[in-house]
């Protein structure tokens, strides 16, 4: 093969891989949904209400804790059966008097370890059957609770139920991740009729307590990690439940997305040296999942530098000329994002590009600094607007009484 060849076949093959993993991949899940498609099984009420241990682990969130625990106590669940633990991970703020102020469980550790650690030891700590994960910046619709409860007795042969979680933004021009998040959770959908959900969102999802397994004290994408434990170590099964909803603020700038992504960018390819043994072929359709929905996507940050590289090289031929305006095109759209924005139709294809290019730019980001061993199991929280109004508004109410 010659070098014009080889660049050709590494290009196309690039690009390929890109098309595959956002448009072939969703294609062919969707066409397989319907080959093997199930009959919806009816909705279960348990006899009684299981005993729920609601657990969050928070560092630094004394503006948004208060307003967290008051949405948990007005869930229209039996409070009897309700347990909320609270583990402060060495916070340095007012986050651990503002949770003991509250009729809840309060683990204040003094070192500050990680997330990973804090979740293990609420985890044995927990008193009941059941536990619900949520974050500290997230909000339950009253019945969400409820709505986990009757899919785990709906799949009895699963462990895992995750709930819908949405996201808005108090910024004027909208959040930035709106569309993706619509695109994922159609695909979050389409993965749940094989039973083989790719992890969890860390806001709203639940299982039951003897099928947990620790996660490593380095781990950086608990929510993700957690539910592939199980199925590698148990053959667990891992369900979306689109009734049972939440909802949480998405970041307005774009320095705070980027830097979520570089996170979970980083936490991704490290949970790879622990669940890689579900890409074999022996674990059958979660393996096809895992390969397709997140390992490519994975790597597209090189296929796309692949591509670039690859065009450049080819550019006396027609077809890498138009290929290269493509690119170039669509990266100017990306830089461009905000100002296009309120443009109708090319404004949400701006954004879309920018978006994007965030999200290939913090995977390479989090594969670097994964690599120069810079990555930490601690987080940072970020700027939230409407949780510091909300705890104002609690502040002023507790003060009035």
């Amino acid at each position: 093969m010659d070098i014009t060849n080889f660049f050709t076949f590494v290009t196309l093959l690039s690009f390929g891989f890109l098309f595959y993993t956002y448009v072939g991949y969703p294609g062919l899940l969707w066409i397989l949904s319907k080959l093997a498609r199930r009959p919806e099984l009816p909705p279960v009420v348990p006899t009684e209400w299981p005993a729920v241990s609601i657990l969050i682990s928070a560092y630094n969130e004394e503006h948004a804790i208060g307003a967290r625990i008051e949405n948990l106590l007005k869930l229209d669940y039996p409070r009897d059966r309700v347990e909320i633990l609270v583990g402060s991970d060495g916070s340095n703020d007012r986050t651990a008097e503002i949770v003991a102020a509250y009729p809840v469980r309060l683990i204040n550790f003094a070192q500050r370890r990680g997330k990973a650690s804090v979740i293990n030891d609420l985890v044995a700590a927990a008193r009941n059957e059941i536990v619900v994960f949520t974050d500290a910046n997230t909000f339950f619709r009253p019945d969400a609770v409820r709505e986990l409860m009757q899919a785990l007795w709906r799949y009895p042969f699963g462990s895992v139920v995750v709930g819908r979680l949405e996201l808005r933004s108090a910024a004027d021009n909208g959040n930035l991740d709106g569309a993706y998040w619509r695109y994922e959770t159609w695909i979050k959908t389409l993965e749940s009729r094989f039973g083989s959900l790719l992890g969890a969102n860390g806001a709203i999802y639940a299982f039951r307590r003897d099928r947990y397994r620790p996660v490593p004290s380095a781990a950086i994408v608990d929510d993700f990690l957690i539910p592939m434990l199980m199925r590698r170590d148990c053959g667990d099964r891992t369900f979306f439940v689109p009734a049972a909803r939440a909802w949480e603020e998405s970041p307005e700038e774009v320095k705070d997305e980027f830097r979520r992504r570089v996170r979970i960018g980083t936490g991704d390819f490290q949970a790879l040296k622990w669940t890689w043994p579900l890409l074999l072929p022996s674990y059958g359709m979660i393996a096809l999942i895992y390969f397709s929905h997140k390992v490519l996507r994975w790597l597209g940050p090189w296929f796309l530098l692949a591509g670039l590289i690859g065009t450049l090289t080819l550019l006396d031929e027609p077809l890498f000329e138009i290929l290269l305006a493509a690119q170039l095109l669509f990266y100017a759209l990306a830089l461009a994002g905000a100002a296009l924005r309120p443009l109708p139709a090319i404004g949400r294809l701006a954004v879309a590009a920018r978006y994007f290019v965030i999200l290939n730019a913090g995977l390479l980001l989090g594969l670097v600094r994964l690599s120069l061993g810079a990555a930490r199991p601690t987080w940072a929280t970020a700027p939230r607007k409407t949780l510091d109004m909300e705890s104002r508004r609690l502040q002023a109410k507790a003060s009035a009484k």
